[in-house]
């Protein structure tokens, strides 16, 4: 399964370099035949999306790794490094935008376009909206978020375009040439503060924070299931590096139990936490605890045995 999800997430980037590719070549033979220069500065922002696309491409070669001396924990926070230089990008493009909008304002000016520039960004927003939603279902379901930065990355062209478009049917219905760089400016927000929040959610993982709210309750569920069998978990530790998820804990067990039975509860409550969080890292410490069979309600090998049992039917 891990194989297939690494195998998507490489096609998706090679999908993204293709169509910004032949969008970059499209682009760039109309502006030549027509002289457009509107439509030859959207080829150069297309050649810059391959550039993005190539480096999420490698970020994700490179997290594929498999861990090795020097990276015990595999190599999977290449892709959130890549996520955070993508998202000071956008917030950067969006920052631009903003301010472009407002020199708009300021000297009314607004876009002209010609026929075929109409054609070309109809185009051009068709194949990024089959791009963006492309990107989004295979990083939402391998959570990717070097995939989620490269989708918002081709979401501010596509809200560009759109924007322009927009703009360009109300000005001519209206004449009201301001609408322009309104609509720019609210494109622009929304792209800045969807860059804080990528940002926010991938300085999560490069600071080892604790696992994402969701897949955290269903570790406490899991482990809260096996609360009747007298088994004490402590020291509960969490954190991703890409889509892979790490966890280690302490569990405290009858002095009296052998290695060969703490090792199958071990197993057991590992199998059912990979159950519930696929593809996880577990790692289980087992205790010796201080209790002794006199002490009733505690600890008791032969109620732990009992448990066992029930627990591997």
């Amino acid at each position: 399964m891990a194989e297939t999800f690494k195998g998507n997430k490489t096609k998706a980037a090679k999908v993204a370099m293709s169509v910004a590719f032949c969008l970059a070549v499209s682009k760039a033979a109309v502006g030549f035949l027509t002289g457009s220069l509107s439509i030859l500065s959207s080829a150069v922002d297309s050649i810059l999306d391959i550039a993005a696309s190539f480096f999420n491409f490698i970020a994700i070669k490179k997290a594929e790794e498999p861990a090795d001396t020097g990276h015990q924990y595999g190599h999977g926070k290449y892709e959130a490094m890549a996520t955070f230089i993508q998202s000071i990008i956008i917030f950067v493009s969006g920052l631009f935008i903003l301010l472009s909008a407002w020199d708009k304002f300021i000297h009314n000016k607004h876009p002209e376009v010609s026929s075929a520039g109409f054609v070309v960004m109809g185009i051009s927003i068709a194949a990024t909206i089959f791009l963006t939603i492309y990107l989004r279902y295979v990083a939402k379901k391998e959570k990717s978020s070097v995939l989620e930065a490269d989708a918002m990355h081709y979401s501010i062209d596509l809200y560009t375009n759109i924007g322009i478009l927009a703009a360009l049917f109300i000005i001519k219905l209206t004449g009201w040439t301001v609408i322009d760089s309104i609509v720019a400016a609210l494109v622009a927000i929304y792209i800045i503060f969807s860059a804080i929040k990528l940002s926010v959610q991938v300085s999560k993982q490069l600071l080892d924070s604790r696992i994402e709210e969701e897949a955290y309750n269903k570790l406490l569920k899991v482990l809260d299931s096996f609360g009747s069998y007298h088994l004490d978990f402590h020291r509960l530790r969490t954190r991703s590096a890409g889509n892979e998820i790490f966890i280690d804990m302490h569990l405290t067990l009858c002095r009296k139990l052998t290695l060969d039975e703490v090792h199958q509860i071990t197993d057991v409550i590992e199998n059912a936490i990979s159950k519930e969080i696929s593809g996880a890292d577990i790692t289980i410490h087992p205790e010796p605890c201080s209790h002794t069979d006199n002490d009733h309600g505690k600890c008791n090998s032969s109620r732990i045995r009992e448990g066992l049992k029930k627990l591997q039917k």
